[in-house]
């Protein structure tokens, strides 16, 4: 009996073990890589600041964190990938405004704003108009008005088609201009802005990490930016909005980092301290400040608040474009 009572107490004891580092593990969050899913292409901004925010993952967050680009249906294949990943917490996405605002008008989508929690924030995205004088001549707005009222049918590069806020942003101003013209899509924003650099469209669409240095070295003039006050971007300087230029094209987006609402708070928590962390770190701040940008440290109802304020706003423009 003696024996079978030594026997028992220690199946009691190695259970108890067993429990107790399995429960250990259950805490500890997180213990493997954690990916980020990116909606769009390679080299585009939101793309560049991802990988940056990545690069940190092992000295901020103990585990690596890999990006993941998932690109095509104007952001929704992403976000399908989201919806069908475990809320075990490993799966982030850098999602945006127009995802809710713009694209269900144009694309059948299978989410809402109920499916996600914006953690932070990442950027404010202040599209600005680009043309390459040395292949169309333009250098303003007002040389690419009388471009496109001469005859000429006048070709624009963007990233992605309908439903897409760059795609959606540089239709409605040709549409205002009265200006007829083609769009070129691309994968993603370096794409748009390589299409522009070799001539192969008059007239592109990007964000400061994207077009700064060909701005700055001359080979890309600004005709404008969508942000209604206008813009200073370090290095080239202030640009002028087209709402000061007498077009009513307004739009400020926003991208941002997310999970799906289901992941515990506590795991939410522990992501978005993570952001914070990186965006406090010299280094990252230096690296932002490099692309003419700072990081948008916004949080979740401040987020939330600005895609209500947008989806107002986006209802024009689709009307405008269906």
């Amino acid at each position: 009996m003696r024996k079978w009572l030594l026997v028992l107490l220690s199946l009691v004891l190695i259970v108890g073990t067993l429990f107790a580092q399995g429960a250990k593990e259950e805490v500890k969050f997180p213990n493997k890589k954690v990916t980020i899913i990116m909606p769009w292409g390679l080299g585009g901004g939101p793309d560049t600041i991802a990988r940056k925010v990545a690069s940190y993952g092992e000295k901020y967050l103990g585990v690596p964190v890999i990006v993941e680009n998932k690109i095509g249906g104007a952001g929704t294949i992403a976000m399908d990938a989201l919806m069908q990943a475990s809320d075990d917490g490993y799966t982030m996405v850098v999602s945006n405004g127009p995802l809710f605002s713009l694209t269900p008008a144009f694309v059948q989508v299978n989410y809402t704003i109920e499916d996600i929690t914006p953690l932070i924030g990442m950027r404010v995205v202040e599209f600005v108009i680009l043309s390459n004088p040395k292949y169309s001549n333009i250098k303003t707005l007002d040389q690419l008005i009388a471009l496109g009222k001469s005859g000429k049918s006048i070709k624009y590069a963007t990233t992605g088609g309908p439903g897409n806020d760059s795609y959606t942003m540089i239709s409605v101003l040709f549409k205002k201009l009265g200006l007829d013209a083609q769009a070129v899509p691309y994968s993603g924003g370096q794409d748009a802005i390589n299409a522009l650099l070799g001539g192969h469209v008059d007239i592109a669409i990007g964000s400061p990490p994207v077009y700064r240095e060909y701005v700055k070295s001359g080979e890309f003039a600004c005709l404008g930016t969508f942000i209604p006050d206008g813009i200073e971007v370090e290095g080239i300087g202030r640009i002028a909005s087209f709402k000061e230029q007498g077009i009513g094209a307004e739009f400020v987006g926003m991208d941002y980092f997310a999970v799906k609402s289901s992941v515990d708070d506590a795991k939410k928590a522990v992501l978005t301290k993570f952001i914070q962390y990186v965006y406090a770190d010299p280094e990252f701040t230096a690296f932002m400040s490099s692309l003419g940008m700072e990081a948008w440290a916004a949080t979740e109802d401040e987020i939330i608040k600005e895609i209500d304020l947008q989806t107002i706003a986006m209802k024009e423009y689709i009307d405008l474009l269906k």
